[in-house]
């Protein structure tokens, strides 16, 4: 019975999340991101407020979270993604609380977006203000706007799957990610997370909420070096290399957890 009770609690406490995170965040992209524009001058001092602002909003969403037991989330390495940045995080994507859980880790994070979220009446400030990078850029411009973001310190999220990944199925990444790291010479900081037993995966709605409560884990891995990409003739070949060493990497790894 206690059990039971308990697991009611999470489901309406996940509800409540839910509510937090899409009703709250439209509330403050209409009321504390206007306010931010309106004391900072345009250019990187208002981008930087942004990105620390949404930096201290997910933290405070996951700490929220843990104190009402609805999940639990340890990390190890924490050090090395406040560490300077400059370079690309790529992690795998096995819940929809991914994006929460490292932009909460990373006080200077960027991302690549939806481009239709420019528009949006709640977000649009948003990822205008943060200076998130639209995804239907041409090809050209968004390479050039990954590279600004990287000089100026920015850590580039990435999940290489493009999506959630399907419980029970190996990882497969996109090439783009790999292309945007051999043509700017980045290093990459890997991470993997974690989740048992699984929730919020792709394709489950919120409400089924596991009887136990997940624990999260964050592992920040290995830092790759961007020399490694400079021994191949042709850059095509490197981003293949990088792509089947990375499906290699994220397969060991969620073998062994």
């Amino acid at each position: 019975m206690v059990e039971r009770l308990d697991h009611l609690r999470r489901v309406a406490c996940t509800g409540l999340a839910f509510a937090a995170l899409f009703g709250g965040g439209a509330v403050l992209a209409l009321t504390v991101f206007p306010l931010v524009t309106l004391l900072t001058p345009p250019g990187a001092k208002r981008r930087e407020r942004n990105q620390l602002l949404v930096h201290w909003l997910f933290r405070g969403y996951v700490w929220t979270l843990t104190r009402l037991r609805v999940i639990e989330v340890t990390v190890r390495g924490a050090d090395r993604l406040r560490a300077a940045g400059g370079r690309m995080i790529v992690a795998n994507h096995p819940t929809l609380l991914d994006v929460v859980l490292l932009m909460g880790l990373v006080p200077r994070s960027q991302c690549i977006v939806k481009g239709a979220l420019w528009n949006s009446p709640y977000l649009g400030r948003v990822v205008r203000g943060t200076g998130y990078i639209r995804n239907d850029l041409e090809p050209e411009a968004l390479l050039e706007a990954c590279r600004d973001s990287i000089a100026r310190g920015d850590s580039l999220i990435i999940f290489p799957e493009g999506t959630r990944t399907i419980p029970g199925e190996p990882p497969r990444f996109r090439r783009g990610f790999a292309n945007i790291a051999t043509m700017l010479e980045t290093d990459i900081q890997l991470v993997v997370i974690t989740c048992r037993p699984l929730t919020l995966v792709k394709g489950e709605p919120w409400w089924k909420v596991p009887y136990r409560r997940p624990r999260f884990h964050v592992e920040v891995g290995d830092r790759l070096d961007a020399r490694e990409w400079l021994g191949y003739e042709y850059r095509s070949l490197a981003a293949r290399k990088l792509v089947r060493q990375l499906e290699e990497y994220y397969m060991e790894c969620s073998a062994n957890g």
